[in-house]
């Protein structure tokens, strides 16, 4: 199958109907290695011996072949032999060519291809005689392959034929190889009279796809066939090699397998490449080691100091190797493909890798090259480095950091840790860096870093400094005690006598950390009122260092309710009017103050806030700071009774980082989602082992609820009641007795009022609703109320819900607005039908608002006909609304599916429930219907990508 080379069998046609008009030529194929030299010259001879070159009685062709070897040079006129040896067979025609001055050409034939006699100029001139005498009966058509290594007497014997075609029906044609060497001026003559030279181009994409068809039998996608294309440059010997392997290794021509193909380099490829660039001179596996050291887009002038060679030679071999087709011939200057990259790394030493890369970095540092390319060859040598070049690695992390890739600057910073001493100072510094760096995608590993320089840092303030640039709320896990290592450095700076400024900082970045670590201790949260009446009445939040211990006590006092919620809701409010919004809050002590707001229902001003972080973080490519701003984001929403685009935040929060990087505030951010939402299913993604920096009795106490959840879910009211009891224990023990941090009383009580036991659940919810009011969020109040309502009775219900819509008219809660409403709309419906309507009608609204369709849709049910039409959010469900969201985010099926732990036929039947729904055929159409419906959340983060959004069972 000869594909694109129809204009070069135009031109032989047309010189084979010349040359049985008596007019003969001299056909040249020139072109790389693999081009299809041979082929087209194979289907020359094909259409030679099936072409009728004239009328009837005209002669026929005669096609003689020969292929040129280098092993056979040494045999005189052995081209010759292989052409008119066969014509001796051909018939009763023999005779007559072979005789009068052709006769000592039948000899040579027929003699000992060794002897001395057989490179006689009678041999020669006889030779040419014959062919002189098949021209009168036939037309010669001689092809040759490879006629470069033909043997000299050969090449002569041809140059003198070849000045003879013109007048004589006769067709010569031959392949060159572009590059080689014995293909240059004056290797062979015989080119130089040429009339014809067809170079055969590389296959375009339609031409590899028809190969592809014909190879693998099936017709391969556009993606595939792409790949191959870029793979081998549309080389014909190179794509049918790549295509055999695909055979051998099972490759099939599907866009999901276009990585695999891209980097497959078959054997025989590597074999034949190499075999090229031996027969090349020394100077052209010079100047492709360097190329192969440079990369892509390549200086010259770089190229040619590394390779050793001065302009000309540069010049020259970088011709040759755009010969052979090993360097593109208009593109930048590098190797073609990675065939050839591979090729030119397998015949380099080590030790000559090692210098081409040491003294790459060399040139392009002097030359005031980026410090990450420089870093890029220091990277790929596995000799020892000097201080300057670690000093380079260094500065190419800093550029990476800078530029939003915090993994390749951890790549530097580890290839400059292998050559620092060990148990020094220097080594004890860079493990600092690497763990600054890996903080943003690899926590826990960032805490062991710092734990190895521990002991090596001189001094405190090298040890305080380590110990800050941890992330708090990030998980990890040490040999020693992180609480122990923050106690010992404090104690240590506080014995250091005066010190600057930005000493004392630390200390009170370690005094919040220190703090944190401990809220475990009762005695430690009893504490936090005291420590922030000793800040004053307006606490100092200009520094970060003030910002942070003051968080840090808040959220103690929070969790213990050592003030109140009013209290709590105005300092958290100064701390934010003077944090700026970034990723790098995350690596502070500041995450905390979203659920220390949350829980104050004071959440105003902190979404846009949080949205200005989050871009910040997908600038800088954090995952983890990512993961942070979407937990912190989903607890906003769900103190604004956003549940379903809490949930969202949330599965992605614990998506975009591994499973053992979750952090503490995103898995306790899910959890509570879960909870609120009655979906235990939600906390598949949380490790069953939380690997945090310390015990967190928090999240204990949380999934211990979720259980509870899972057992009322099963019918089994009395174990529900355990867990939850269990829960509220052992947060007790600690301290933590908020009641929208700890809700267990609250969880406890509605599960003994359905069991029966109004008792116990009229004292528990007794004790939530003191707890509430000593709290005094409103958010808190009104669900203790309703609470209380609910166990109380219907006798008590109206006063005690009537009290709860007041108390949360001044909450951040939709949700739990529109609910108690709905819940007092059905108390008060038999006897004050007004103040349903009212009730119904507000809370209808809030339900559209905040997304709750079922609430929505009793609300309307309660109002009848002339209640308000239900709008495009109240039918889909919440399932449905989050797999559109992320539908038109870009995510395929299968991404949705592995972001929720569901099957792709679940997401099928959600996407075709909604298409129907919203009147629309496509996810272009539901774009567009969900924006003007309001479903696409206003404060929602950036859209995720595939790779955004990875597998965790979420849900």
């Amino acid at each position: 199958m000869l594909l694109e080379r129809q204009n070069e069998l135009k031109v032989a046609a047309e010189a084979l109907r010349l040359a049985g008009h008596g007019s003969g030529s001299l056909i040249v194929i020139s072109g790389p290695p693999g081009i299809g030299k041979s082929a087209l010259l194979n289907e020359i001879g094909e259409l030679a011996a099936g072409l009728a070159t004239g009328p009837a009685a005209a002669p026929r062709a005669l096609v003689m072949r020969a292929y040129a070897a280098p092993a056979e040079r040494d045999l005189p006129l052995g081209v010759t032999r292989q052409l008119l040896e066969p014509v001796l067979t051909s018939g009763s025609f023999v005779s007559r060519w072979c005789s009068g001055p052709a006769r000592p050409a039948l000899a040579f034939l027929q003699g000992d291809p060794e002897s001395p006699r057989q490179r006689s100029a009678t041999t020669v001139r006889a030779l040419l005689s014959m062919v002189e005498h098949m021209s009168h009966d036939r037309v010669p058509v001689l092809l040759v392959d490879d006629v470069h290594c033909a043997d000299e007497e050969s090449l002569e014997w041809l140059d003198r034929l070849v000045k003879q075609v013109t007048q004589r029906g006769i067709l010569v044609a031959v392949t060159v190889c572009e590059g080689a060497p014995a293909a240059e001026p004056p290797g062979v003559l015989p080119l130089a009279a040429a009339e014809h030279t067809l170079l055969p181009a590389p296959l375009g994409t339609a031409a590899v796809g028809d190969l592809i068809s014909e190879r693998l039998g099936v017709t391969a996608d556009p993606e595939f066939t792409a790949a191959c294309h870029e793979a081998t440059r549309g080389n014909p010997l190179y794509l049918v090699s790549l295509l055999q392997e695909c055979q051998t290794r099972g490759v099939t021509p599907v866009a999901d397998e276009a990585p695999a193909v891209a980097a497959l380099v078959p054997p025989a490829l590597r074999r034949r490449l190499l075999l090229c660039l031996r027969q090349q001179p020394p100077s052209v596996l010079a100047a492709a080691r360097a190329l192969m050291v440079l990369g892509d887009d390549a200086d010259p002038q770089v190229a040619g100091e590394l390779a050793g060679l001065d302009p000309v030679d540069l010049d020259d071999s970088l011709w040759r190797l755009r010969r052979l087709a090993l360097v593109p011939r208009e593109d930048a200057l590098r190797l073609a493909h990675r065939a050839v990259h591979e090729v030119v790394d397998e015949s380099t030493a080590p030790d000559e890798r090692n210098r081409l890369h040491l003294r790459a970095a060399a040139l392009l540092r002097y030359r005031g090259g980026a410090p990450e390319r420089v870093a890029g060859h220091l990277l790929a040598c596995t000799a020892q480095l000097d201080d300057d070049a670690l000093a380079v690695l260094r500065r190419a992390a800093e550029a990476a950091v800078r530029r939003g890739a915090p993994e390749a600057a951890a790549r530097y910073l580890r290839r400059a840790l292998r050559d620092v001493p060990p148990h020094s100072a220097a080594r004890a510094r860079l493990l600092v860096e690497l763990a600054t760096v890996e903080r943003s995608f690899a926590p826990s590993v960032a805490v062991r870093h710092v734990a190895q320089a521990f002991p090596l840092l001189p001094g405190a303030l090298a040890r305080a400094e380590a110990l800050v640039a941890l992330t708090p709320v990030a998980p990890g896990a040490t040999l020693l005690s992180l609480a122990d290592l923050l106690r010992r450095t404090a104690e240590e700076l506080a014995t250091a006598g005066a010190l600057p400024a930005a000493h004392r900082s630390l200390q009170l970045r370690l005094r919040a950390r220190l703090h944190y670590l401990c809220e475990n201790d009762p005695a430690v949260l009893a504490s936090a009122p005291d420590c922030l009446a000793g800040l004053g009445e307006r606490p100092e939040t200009a520094g970060g260092d003030q910002r942070e211990l003051l968080v840090a006590l808040l959220h103690a006092a929070t969790v213990s309710v050592g003030m109140s919620a009013a209290r709590v809701g105005e300092l958290a409010r100064r701390v934010l009017d003077h944090e700026p919004a970034s990723a790098a809050h995350v690596h502070t002590m500041l995450p905390l103050l979203v659920p220390v707001s949350a829980a104050a229902d004071s959440v105003a001003g902190l979404m846009p806030w949080l949205d200005k972080a989050l871009a910040d973080a997908v600038r800088r490519g954090g995952r983890l700071e990512e993961s942070v701003v979407l937990a912190e984001q989903a607890l906003v929403l769900l103190a604004q009774g956003r549940l379903a685009a809490a949930r969202e935040r949330a599965v992605r929060a614990c998506s975009v980082v591994g499973p053992e990087e979750v952090s503490m505030l995103s898995a306790t951010s899910l959890v509570m989602v879960a909870l609120r939402g009655r979906e235990p299913q939600l906390v598949g993604s949380v490790p069953d082992r939380f690997r945090g920096l310390y015990e967190n009795c928090e999240l204990a106490a949380l999934l211990t609820l979720v259980r509870g959840v899972e057992a009322e879910s099963r019918d089994e009211p009395r174990t529900a009641v355990e867990h939850y009891l269990d829960a509220g224990y052992a947060l007790g023990r600690a301290g933590w007795c908020n009641p929208l941090v700890a809700p267990t009383a609250y969880w406890a009580a509605r599960a003994l009022h359905r069991t029966g036991e109004h008792e116990r659940a009229g004292q528990l919810s007794e004790q939530y609703l003191e707890q509430a009011r000593r709290w005094g969020a409103p958010s808190a109040l009104g669900r203790a109320l309703a609470l209380r309502a609910v166990v109380a009775g219907p006798a008590a219900a109206p006063a005690l819900l009537r009290e709860a819509a007041g108390v949360l008219e001044g909450s951040a809660d939709l949700h739990a607005r529109a609910t108690v409403l709905l819940r007092l709309a059905e108390a008060v419906a038999p006897c004050h039908a007004a103040e349903a309507e009212a009730a119904l009608r507000t809370s209808y609204e809030l339900a559209v608002e905040c997304g709750a369709a079922a609430v929505a849709a009793r609300a309307q049910e309660m109002l009848g006909p002339a209640g308000p039409a239900v709008p495009a959010r109240g039918q889909l469900t919440s399932a449905e609304r989050l797999v559109a969201r992320m539908a038109v985010q870009g995510l395929t099926n299968q991404a949705i599916a592995d972001a929720l732990g569901v099957s792709r036929r679940a997401v099928e039947k959600h996407l075709t429930s909604c298409y129907r729904k919203m009147s629309t055929s496509g996810r272009p159409g539901l774009a567009t219907a969900l924006e003007n419906a309001g479903l696409l959340d206003p404060a929602g983060g950036h859209p995720a990508s595939a790779e955004e959004v990875r597998p965790q069972g979420a849900a």
